[in-house]
């Protein structure tokens, strides 16, 4: 049976404030303390042995920058998950998520590297940078979106087909028996494998379970809430009868902020994707109807613990993210870690669980 938190704080010799702040990132902690506490979890079992075998490990995870809130959660949490393992440094270079080019520059400038995990589009010119570090010896996760073809490692990720048709099931199922209408179909680009994925999901469910529902022409967003702010607006002008939204990729609060502004936030069934915070407060306020979420913190352990497997010539199985549905009802309150910034002083800490 794994150790619990007080367990560990025990044999850490601290609170089980301080235990919390340390595991999730959190400031207000000493880097001694966080060393201690470390060492205790791996001591007692709470934490993968991560010790080094050999030189460190360099690995880099290459990330779109950009709107999406859910990104950036990715990055915070792989940021902190690095940061409790020994013997490896992360660089997270940001890239255009929406230019071949930079992601292509960003996989070749990765050089003297251990292991990559990118967030990539399906282009050929990117599968031929993936190809070159593979032939190299440099094993690859692919992120979020796929790429089997190219001879990558390990892929982290869910199943975005399944994604599709899930939400294709819980728009029907909120719209009642014999549904009919229109669906607005939003993605943040269908350069990525997954959003297209997720579109064909949606498509397959509706012609096989809801056949009067018609999906209008897909929009692509780029992730930014401005751009998918006014592409809902005109949707919802030109098409007054909209019995629904699925939104397949980032920029949901702009889409949200055009349910709004038309009066149709509590008449319209909207279903989109990641439990961040700014959509969890959607789901609170009645403007989104359910999120298909994918569990960010998880999905960074497991890339990293795959990627520094490999560098180490052993192996972590993956395994597949699970997808969650979330109603107003179970709304998680996962922490997002948020690191000390490095240039400022590091405040005083009090076991009590309470800022200074």
């Amino acid at each position: 049976m794994r150790p619990t938190q007080s367990q560990l704080a025990e044999a850490a010799g601290v609170s089980t404030a301080t235990v919390d702040r340390v595991l999730n990132g959190r400031s207000g902690v000493s880097a001694r303390t966080r060393q201690i506490v470390h060492n205790a979890a791996r001591q007692i079992g709470y934490l993968p042995d991560d010790q080094p075998s050999g030189a460190p490990k360099r690995l880099i995870a290459i990330l779109p920058k950009g709107n999406n809130d859910f990104i950036d959660d990715l990055r915070a949490h792989l940021t902190a998950e690095a940061a409790i393992m020994q013997g490896v440094t992360l660089d997270l270079p940001k890239v255009s998520g929406l230019e071949i080019a930079a992601t292509v520059d960003a996989l070749g400038a990765a050089r003297d590297t251990d292991g990559i995990a990118v967030v990539a589009q399906s282009h050929p010119r990117v599968h031929d940078a993936l190809l070159r570090l593979s032939a190299r010896k440099v094993p690859v996760v692919t992120l979020l979106s796929d790429l089997p073809d190219t001879l990558r490692h390990a892929y982290v990720g869910i199943d975005n087909l399944r994604a599709g048709r899930l939400a294709g099931e819980v728009i029907t199922r909120f719209l009642g028996p014999n549904p009919t209408g229109q669906i607005a179909l939003f993605a943040g680009a269908l350069a990525y494998r997954g959003h297209q994925e997720r579109e064909v999901g949606l498509r397959q469910y509706l012609a096989e379970e809801a056949p009067e529902l018609t999906i209008l022409d897909i929009r692509e967003s780029g992730d930014d809430p401005d751009r998918a702010f006014a592409q809902a607006a005109d949707k919802l002008r030109d098409h007054p009868g909209l019995a629904a939204i699925y939104n397949a990729g980032g920029g949901t609060t702009g889409i949200a902020r055009a349910l709004q502004d038309a009066g149709r936030a509590d008449t319209l069934i909207f279903v989109a994707h990641e439990a961040t915070e700014a959509n969890k407060a959607l789901l609170l306020d009645g403007t989104l109807d359910a999120i298909i979420d994918q569990n960010a913190k998880r999905e960074a352990q497991e890339t990293l613990r795959i990627l520094l497997a490999a560098a180490r010539g052993t192996t972590h199985p993956p395994t597949q993210p699970l997808l969650h549905l979330i109603l107003r009802e179970n709304i998680p309150s996962d922490v997002i870690p948020t690191l000390p910034d490095p240039s400022q002083p590091e405040p005083a800490h009090h076991d009590s669980g309470y800022p200074a």
